[in-house]
């Protein structure tokens, strides 16, 4: 088999990148076993995995690696879908999925194996494959950019910027070489290229998590869900003191009944910047979702008045408008999180 200089320099970056890639699996391991740290380095490890895959050697060189090469890469999307909702989705319990559901998942890894660890991926299936991870791709930026907004927690919004704007566009620009034209994508220019795209990904992220920008709480956000503003202090700091009282006083005169309310509008109200207010509510509150804190407020305003036997005739539709939700839906699901049962099954139980 003989290598050009170019070919080798290709392999060379791409050994740097697998070893950096597995420096951080071990850091993220010896801190957290938990989901997120499991996804976080399985992701990691088909990185390193589509890094030998596609390196510039023979497939006949590769023997039955290839194979495991092949499964290890084509699950990563599905992982990093998997990733990106324990990130980004509170309410995210797969641990809690109905036994049909984890068996449907057990039944097609099965068919992952077979299909490309054993059959090395030759069938239709492949570009098929291709195709669904698209669309996976594609919902996980729908995810990360609907809740962006809404989102409080500083890592966790920077983490959102991070997987829309560079790896689902990167994921999506590589599935759109495989299923189109294969010229560029086996060319010696494109292969060194995307080994240097990746070295510089993994080397920016290894520096800023290990030594640089990433403060300890940004690390735990990447690695513990939930854990990176548990501790917020219950004593509101003197810079926020008359803010608090503002947006207390703002709050208790209804203002969260305004319809479809964002934090830039109740920033704009308390006449503040928007990071000022995200850091009250979150570091000092306790929320982690601005939703969360106008539930806060609202949802017992709702209680009260279907507690209230003057308000029995009043339609749950009325007093979920009146109290600022946009849709019914969106009412009962919060409602039903934050008190085990539905508007209706709380009226019946206070109205009987």
């Amino acid at each position: 088999m003989y290598l050009s200089f170019i070919d080798i320099f290709d392999l060379f970056l791409r050994f740097l990148a697998v070893g950096q890639l597995f420096l951080l699996c071990n850091h993220i391991l010896a801190k957290q076993q938990n989901l997120i740290a499991i996804l976080a380095v399985s992701i990691n490890v088909c990185i390193a995995a589509y890094l030998l895959l596609t390196a510039p050697i023979p497939n006949h060189y590769y023997g039955i690696l290839r194979g495991i090469l092949l499964f290890l890469t084509e699950v990563a999307p599905y992982l990093l879908w998997l990733l990106a909702l324990s990130l980004f989705k509170d309410n995210f319990q797969p641990m809690k999925w109905p036994l049909w559901i984890k068996t449907i998942i057990l039944l097609t890894l099965i068919w992952f194996v077979y299909f490309f660890a054993y059959m090395k991926g030759r069938g239709s299936f492949h570009q098929i494959n291709h195709l669904i991870e698209l669309f996976f791709i594609t919902h996980i930026i729908f995810i990360t950019i609907k809740e962006f907004a809404d989102d409080l927690v500083e890592a966790r919004r920077n983490a959102r910027l991070v997987t829309v704007v560079y790896t689902c566009i990167y994921l999506i620009l590589i599935l759109l070489l495989e299923l189109g034209d294969a010229t560029l994508r086996d060319s010696t220019i494109f292969s060194l290229l995307n080994a240097c795209l990746i070295l510089i990904s993994t080397s920016f992220f290894s520096w800023h998590y290990f030594k640089g920008k990433f403060t300890e709480k940004t690390k735990i956000a990447l690695i513990e869900k939930g854990q990176e503003d548990v501790i917020y202090t219950t004593a509101i700091p003197l810079v926020f003191k008359n803010v608090n009282e503002q947006l207390s006083q703002l709050m208790l005169e209804g203002f969260y009944e305004e319809t479809q309310l964002s934090i830039n509008q109740l920033a704009n109200e308390l006449k503040i910047p928007e990071h000022q207010l995200r850091e009250l509510i979150n570091k000092h509150l306790g929320f982690r979702n601005f939703s969360d804190f106008l539930s806060s407020y609202r949802i017992p305003a709702a209680c009260a008045q279907l507690e209230d036997i003057t308000h029995i005739r009043k339609p749950i539709l009325t007093i979920a408008l009146e109290l600022g939700y946009g849709s019914i839906a969106t009412f009962n699901r919060t409602f039903k999180a934050q008190k085990g049962m539905t508007p209706k099954e709380y009226r019946s139980k206070f109205q009987k």
